[in-house]
């Protein structure tokens, strides 16, 4: 009996089927276009439900809550930074920028999320970092204990603490640079020679890191050129790679694809590729793989440090390959929108080059200036503090995913899985500095001198440009001692001025800042103090 019930029943639904399958013959198209409409209409109710019942309390633009295009127009206009920064002085301290996407200004709630032991973790943003998505690098490794073990293995080599003469060799790049311009870019009493000096400090920035990378720069100084198209590769990549960063599902997608043979030699970019991110995986793979040959002695240059820390080639080329780029990008930038700002402040340059003066004359600094000298100069440093807070060189939103269990920010309930991604120009703009926080003035970090607290929490916010706890940048050294140098060795030669006072540079943000046509007329100094 049993039997002849399930026999029924499966009669019954061959039958169903059978006739699904006649209709689905029949009218292909009806049948497609209905499937169309019902994945719509699904659709449409899943975003009314994001937007009416999650994060809803979480001000932010009003179509923001509804797509992922507001963040993508956002980034396509070369002017996030500047945008997210009014989106949290409009909305607050919290808004919602996507239908899962909030961002904060806030620098409690910056080192609460990037604190060691924080339950936050790295979202799918960072998998966009990937030059290959099956390799993660030290920017885009996304768990937790992994990204530990490798800023372990390769602190030594970041901080140059392995890297023989660090100091000696950024010296000798930028004496380089400073000799350049004497015999190429100097103007007379007669002539005004128009010096790019932006795409110059670009040249030097690539050519010290692949000098402590390598063990010799690329030689764009020498050149006086891109040397293999390696900035044009960066500026035309990273604003398709942005994106990246918004739809997610395009990374999951090209991790999968990849996976087989013929897609990953169609998609993925090869070290034997003559233009784009292949490029830049050519030369370091070429370098690489001299490195690992058995009969390569020991270098003691960053790559060398990798090496000796158990990096194998393949991660130690992923992790050269996104050094060149995110080192040298952000080193360039912060000495640009820093010198930007002294040249253009008449009463900060004048002041600055008298306390250079001051100290070589009292034989306080070398030829050149030792990083330990910069550090004593109280105003050089003031100049450098405030050129970073009022130009982060990074202003990638770096998105955090909220734990299972939840939070709670300034009273909004926050459900696991939501992103928040971190204002890095707005965290600059913090309170603590004062009321004038949006100018620059390197006076406020003298005058706080009388008040520690203040300058306490002054430098607990300044500190976040690079990052904080597991996260915090690896480079700063390197990155503080060019800074700490440039612009005593060029201030104490030269004489600059802006060629277009009213539009010294173009400035485009894509995470990274690409600075264009930033031009000054450069002079020797008249009575130099030697």
């Amino acid at each position: 009996m049993l039997v002849q019930q399930i026999q029924g029943q499966l009669a019954a639904v061959a039958a169903v089927a059978a006739g699904w399958f006649t209709f689905l013959q029949a009218r292909p198209l009806e049948v497609l276009f209905g499937g169309m409409v019902v994945l719509a209409v699904c659709r449409l109710l899943l975003t009314v439900r994001t937007r009416f019942f999650h994060l809803s309390s979480i001000p932010g633009p009003w179509w923001a809550a509804y797509t992922r295009l507001w963040l993508c127009k956002t980034i396509a206009s070369g002017d996030s930074a500047k945008i997210f920064t009014d989106i949290n002085k409009r909305y607050g301290p919290l808004a919602r920028i996507g239908p899962n996407h909030l961002i904060t200004d806030d620098p409690d709630v910056t080192r609460r999320i990037l604190a060691a032991r924080s339950h936050y973790t790295r979202g799918p943003w960072f998998d966009a970092i990937k030059i290959d998505p099956h390799v993660p690098n030290i920017v885009s490794e996304r768990h937790t204990g992994k990204h530990n073990h490798l800023r372990h293995r390769m602190s030594a080599g970041y901080t140059g603490k392995e890297i023989q003469g660090t100091e000696e060799i950024i010296d000798e790049r930028i004496l380089d640079f400073c000799q350049k311009i004497n015999q190429r870019w100097c103007s007379d009493a007669a002539e005004t020679r128009a010096f790019d000096i932006g795409r110059r400090i670009q040249y030097l920035a690539v050519d010290s890191i692949t000098h402590l990378c390598f063990g010799a720069p690329l030689g764009f100084m020498d050149q006086d050129r891109d040397v293999h198209d390696f900035l044009y590769t960066i500026e035309s990549q990273l604003p398709i790679v942005q994106h990246f960063s918004v739809i997610t599902e395009i990374n999951t997608l090209l991790e999968r694809l990849t996976r087989i043979p013929w897609f990953r030699s169609l998609l993925l970019p090869s070290a034997a590729d003559q233009i784009g991110i292949g490029r830049i995986m050519g030369i370091s793979k070429k370098v690489v793989d001299e490195r690992f040959l058995p009969t390569s002695p020991p270098r003691n240059d960053m790559l060398g440090s990798f090496i000796r820390h158990g990096l194998n080639a393949k991660e130690a080329e992923a992790e050269i390959s996104i050094s060149l780029v995110a080192g040298s990008d952000t080193t360039a930038t912060s000495m640009r929108a820093t010198l930007l700002a002294i040249i253009t402040h008449p009463v900060v340059y004048a002041k600055l080059q008298a306390e250079i003066d001051a100290n070589i004359r009292a034989g306080r600094i070398s030829s050149p200036i030792r990083d330990q000298e910069a550090r004593d100069l109280p105003y050089l440093q003031a100049c450098i503090a405030e050129g970073l807070r009022r130009f982060p060189p990074i202003t990638q939103l770096r998105e955090r995913e909220v734990p299972p269990e939840g939070d709670v920010i300034h009273g909004h309930a926050i459900p696991g899985g939501t992103f928040i991604g971190l204002n890095a120009w707005g965290l600059q703009l913090d309170p603590v500095y004062g009321d004038d926080a949006d100018v620059f003035r390197p006076e406020r970090w003298l005058e706080a001198e009388a008040d520690p607290d203040r300058l306490r929490r002054m430098h607990d916010v300044h500190e976040l440009i690079f990052g904080y706890g597991n996260t915090r940048c690896l480079g700063i050294r390197i990155a503080t001692m060019n800074l700490n140098k440039i612009f005593v060795e060029l201030l104490r030669r030269f004489d600059i001025s802006v060629l277009r006072p009213h539009r010294p540079w173009r400035s485009i943000c894509y995470g990274i800042f690409f600075q264009k046509d930033f031009e000054v007329r450069v002079s020797k100094r008249q009575g130099q103090v030697k």
